[in-house]
């Protein structure tokens, strides 16, 4: 379809998503039905997959669908509907990943373990508890997230292949969780770029662009080839899309607040850092490396971290391969099997996708 209608649909998009998520929820209750006993919880779980977000999963399944000649209106319920098993699977990711990080706040509010921490007030063992109720409703997420596309409108064997692909995806980013979890506690002299890339590909990349433009095509009745070339122009997206993350986490770091889940806080192995210890001196390597192995990471210790990323220069850097990254997504695209409309519409895709991490999304 012409790029400029799709963006001017676009531009509805947002809105209709957080509305069909709220109908989505409500239609739901009667189904999670299960009494008193688990009644906070459900609510606690539609707040927490409600919280504002940059939505750019179900974004960019919608984009991709209409782009290579998906038929439904944007605004056919059972077609957001397909957009938001998406959303969901982004829901139990973040729930499980705050556990395993031990995070305490998400979207500026409490993790999901938190809230359920939290209910259980002064009772015995309420940390234990809301880390086991956490565990359970990331499964139900998926669960949900999987029943979700499953009900879709599309074609029998549409669904299959889009489901097929679903799970595919989600065994990547379980995969990439447990490299992302070894790779925490290795020193940082012994982890190659290849490792952090590849957890960055396995981890993010798969599930939040490829997941939603290669299944978005094949709703749409798209060729494989066309799926498959979308994938190979997610690829360096999505490694850019990581890479710019880390450096706007960076820049609006404030190490007065423990409570914000960084991977400066958590001492994760990140290009950055990565970039950053290859560039320094013996002696602020070896700096480097102690603050990361420091057990309590406090103001101080953060600071000199800081500190060295900017004398490094590895920001410049990475800011320069961030670049390289778009532009290569963008060569993929040029030389893809899309037709010239298509291509211009995911161009434009990748550009809002650029444009919504700058800004914080």
């Amino acid at each position: 379809m012409n790029s400029s209608r799709l963006l001017h649909e676009m531009e509805r998009l947002p809105a209709l998503l957080e509305q069909e998520l709220q109908a989505f929820f409500h239609r739901q209750k009667e189904r999670y039905e299960y009494g008193d006993l688990f009644e906070p919880i459900f609510f606690d779980m539609c707040e927490f997959v409600g919280r504002k977000g940059k939505r750019i999963r179900p974004l960019l399944f919608l984009l991709t669908y209409r782009a290579l000649g998906g038929v439904k209106d944007l605004a056919d319920r059972t077609l957001i509907q397909a957009a938001l098993s998406l959303e969901l699977l982004h829901a139990f990711v973040l729930v499980h990943d705050d556990l395993i990080d031990r995070s305490e706040k998400r979207r500026g509010l409490p993790t999901f373990h938190k809230l359920v921490e939290q209910r259980q007030g002064r009772l015995g063992g309420a940390e234990r508890t809301g880390q086991g109720v956490a565990l359970v409703v990331g499964d139900l997420l998926f669960a949900l997230a999987v029943e979700t596309l499953q009900q879709s409108s599309f074609s029998p064997e549409l669904r299959q292949q889009a489901l097929g692909k679903l799970l595919s995806y989600v065994t990547d980013t379980g995969v990439g969780e447990i490299f992302d979890i070894l790779l925490g506690p290795r020193d940082i002299g012994r982890v190659s770029r290849e490792d952090i890339e590849k957890t960055y590909l396995l981890k993010t990349t798969r599930y939040t662009f490829e997941a939603p433009c290669v299944i978005g095509a094949i709703l749409a009745g798209a060729s494989p080839e066309k799926a498959e070339d979308l994938a190979k122009v997610m690829e360096p997206l999505g490694l850019a899309f990581q890479i710019q993350n880390d450096l706007l986490e960076f820049s609006h770091f404030d190490s007065r607040d423990q409570l914000l889940p960084t991977d400066l806080l958590e001492g994760k192995k990140t290009l950055l850092i990565h970039e950053a210890y290859q560039r320094l001196g013996e002696v602020d390597r070896s700096f480097l490396q102690m603050c990361l192995h420091s057990p309590a990471r406090n103001e101080a210790s953060i600071s000199k971290v800081q500190d060295l990323l900017r004398k490094s220069g590895a920001i410049q850097t990475m800011q320069e391969r961030c670049t390289s990254l778009f532009a290569e997504a963008n060569e993929q695209l040029a030389q893809s099997h899309l037709g010239s409309e298509e291509r211009e519409a995911i161009a434009r895709a990748i550009e809002w996708v650029r444009q919504s991490v700058r800004v914080g999304g």
